[in-house]
Formats: structure tokens, sequence, C-alpha cells
């Protein structure tokens, strides 16, 4: 049975060290129940973890469960107590199988390269605002930025006011969310900004088509069912702005701090950027940016030893996940040229993530022009702020940097 436990995701005490928070557990129980944000248990095995989130049935994602709306709560823990459902990936079938049937084919490796120019010179023009100061803050002049214009870019929407979608973003995944402040207010009202921007550019293509962006490929996707309504089209191109926005940045954040931290892996990259590939897979998995995701039980289930009831909430520890020495031998060590690695960083089973081609070309594309361009970059460390909460996302708030100035690309 599993054990209960004073444990909290979003506390100070996790935030302190959640690799070894999660560590006692999956070594000891494997998962645990508490009562904090109402009751949850906590699964950080990589088998077990992987049995949930193939069971859609019975653990579900969706933010209302079918036949008890009002009740369920989605992929966060605790539940966004200001929002409806906004994201597709708070779906189950099967109205997923459908959106996912119509939007696969927009994201597979080939129809995202396309974008690849533009990530790169979007990265070029980024590095060029600050190379020849010899200094700059990591986070916000180089991955805070790129992941947004881009992200708003490729769905083909203005680009002038990327800080107002990144710096919510970005703020959400550590500000707590049960308490209501006038912190959480602004909050919520720089999302409401978010969503209205999304919908006033839907309502614009209705009334003047566009094409050649991923936004007109999502409002032109039909099947037999017939295209998307406005209100799927909506959390389509919400979900792409909130994950391409926030987790490439964590993820980028990490890489850029692990490289600083052991020169010996970034000097194996400059000496053979033909490892860039694999170390990204390594990064995603040794500081996966999405920590956790949240199911809510629709049905009976087992999961080792463990019963679950209908109504019951789950948090499937992907991080953990991601450290269990069971799937990774020598699993707390980062092995730059990991191989193979199936990491759960951009989930497991129908809900891994449909934009992970293009987070993987921007993850690659980055890091590859930061050891071309600053190879030297030292981190101030003592100025460096992670994310005071990590219950949900693993990031960096600031992290100021030197390096031997350089030249811009473009004069």
């Amino acid at each position: 049975m599993t054990e209960q436990q004073a444990f909290d995701h979003h506390s100070a005490e996790h935030a302190a060290d959640p690799v070894c928070a999660y560590r006692a557990i999956r070594q000891g129980p494997g998962s645990v129940r508490t009562d904090a944000h109402g009751g949850y248990t906590v699964l950080t095995r990589y088998e077990d973890i992987a049995a949930a989130a193939s069971d859609h049935s019975a653990f579900s994602s969706a933010f209302e469960l079918p036949g008890d709306e009002g009740y369920g709560g989605g992929i966060t823990l605790p539940r966004n107590p200001d929002s409806g459902r906004t994201s597709l990936a708070e779906m189950d079938p099967p109205e997923w199988r459908r959106y996912r049937r119509m939007l696969n084919p927009i994201f597979t490796p080939g129809a995202v390269s396309r974008f690849s120019p533009r990530i790169q010179a979007i990265t070029d023009e980024a590095i060029d605002r600050f190379v020849t100061k010899g200094s700059c803050d990591l986070v916000l002049d180089l991955v805070s930025p790129v992941p947004a214009i881009v992200t708003l870019e490729v769905l083909g929407m203005d680009t002038s006011e990327w800080e107002r979608y990144a710096v919510p973003l970005h703020t959400s995944v550590y500000i707590p969310r049960d308490v209501r402040t006038p912190a959480w207010q602004e909050l919520q009202d720089g999302f409401r900004w978010i969503f209205q921007q999304i919908r006033d550019e839907i309502a614009r293509r209705r009334a003047e088509p566009k094409e050649g962006d991923l936004l007109a490929a999502i409002m032109n996707a039909d099947d037999p069912e017939g295209p998307l309504d406005d209100a799927l089209v909506f959390e389509t191109a919400y979900t792409i702005v909130a994950a391409g926005v926030e987790t490439t940045t964590s993820l980028l954040s990490s890489a850029l701090w692990h490289l600083d931290r052991f020169p010996q892996d970034r000097q194996r990259l400059l000496d053979d950027p033909s490892l860039l590939d694999a170390a990204c897979e390594e990064f995603l998995r040794y500081y996966t940016p999405e920590q956790a995701g949240a199911r809510t039980v629709a049905q009976h289930a087992e999961i080792g030893d463990e019963s679950f009831e209908r109504g019951e909430r789950v948090l499937l520890a992907w991080s953990s996940a991601n450290r269990d020495e069971a799937q990774f031998p020598d699993a707390d060590r980062f092995v730059l040229d990991r191989r193979p690695n199936r990491h759960m960083s951009f989930g497991y089973g129908i809900h891994r993530c449909l934009g992970s081609h293009l987070a993987r070309q921007e993850i690659k594309i980055v890091l590859g022009e930061v050891l071309r361009r600053l190879p030297d970059y030292a981190i101030d460390r003592q100025r460096t702020e992670l994310y005071p909460d990590l219950g949900l996302m693993y990031g960096y708030k600031h992290m100021p940097a030197t390096f031997t100035p350089g030249e811009r690309k473009k004069a």
C-alpha cells in the first residue's frame, strides 16, 4: 500500500532538492499519498508512470470528467482556479483522437524543418543585440526571447510584444496558484490579454484568410467531421504558445547552466559538434523541464500493488522517471552521448508533446550558436536565480553571464 507522507511538490522544501525528494520515494515505497492540494498520489517510477500515462481511460487528462462536468482537474495540480480548459492536452479520446489526426501531419520532422532558417535568424538577431558588450542575461536576453519570437512567428502572429506573452507564461509556473494575491490577479490579466490576442487573430483570419504559417494550417486542417471550430483552433494555438514559450526556455537555461558548471562537456561539444543531438536528449532527461503532470482517476485502476478509485488525483513525476535506475544505468550521472535515451521529458502515451520536433530544432540551434559565438561564456552563479517553485517546471529566472565580446553577424 502507498505510504502517507507530508509531501508537496510546490513547497520550498521540495524546491531545495527535487531530485533527492523524488529519489527517496522512488527507491523506497515508489509512491506516496499526501493531503496537500486536496490530496493526491505521486508516482515516481518509470514503469508505473508509463502504465498510468498509457491508460487514458483510467487516468484522465480531461479538465472535466465525462459524465461529471464540473469535476476533474486537468494536467495541473492544483487545478487553475481561474480558468476552464485552455489546452488540448486536457482532452481525452474520442475528442482527442480527431484533433491529433488532423494536426499530426503539421508537426512531423519534415513539416517543421522549414522553420529552421527563421529559428537560425531569430537566434542570430538575439545574440547580435548583446554580443559586442561582453555581458548579458542568458535568460532575459536569449533563451526567453528566442522561443517566444519563434513560436509566435511560426504561428503567424505579431512578435513585437513577445514579452507580454513570455512574462505571464514564465511567472505562471512558479507563482502560488491557491493564493489570491495582487500578483495572481496581475498574472490572470496577462493571460486574458494573451487569450484575446489569439482570439482576435483567429477572427482576422476568418475575415481575411492567410496561408503559409502554422495557424493557417491549423485553421485549414480538415477531416470527415469537418474543420476545427474556433474554440478548438484557439485551444490548439494556445497550447503551442504555452508549450513553445515556457518549456523550451526552461530547458535551454538548464543546458547553459550545465555547460558552465561542467566545462569538460562544453569542450567535448566544441571539439565535436556532431555530439549535439545526443547531448540535447541528455539535457532533456537530466534537467527535465516539465517536472510532472497530473491525472484524474476516471475508473477503478491498479498500478503495481496500489488501487485507485474514480475522482482521485495522481501526479506523474516525469523528472523522477527520467532518473529511474531501472531504466537509465547510472541515472544520476549526466552522460553526454547516452544511448538509448527514452526519456519522458515530452510526456508519454497519447499526450506526448505534439511540438517536440520543433522544440528540438530550437534547442539544437540555440546551443550551437552559443558554442560558436560565446564559447567562453561564464555564468555569475551568485546572481543566478532558479525558479522558487519547482513543482511544475525546472528553470531559471535570471542568469547573468560574461564572455569575450564578439562581432555582430549583421551590421
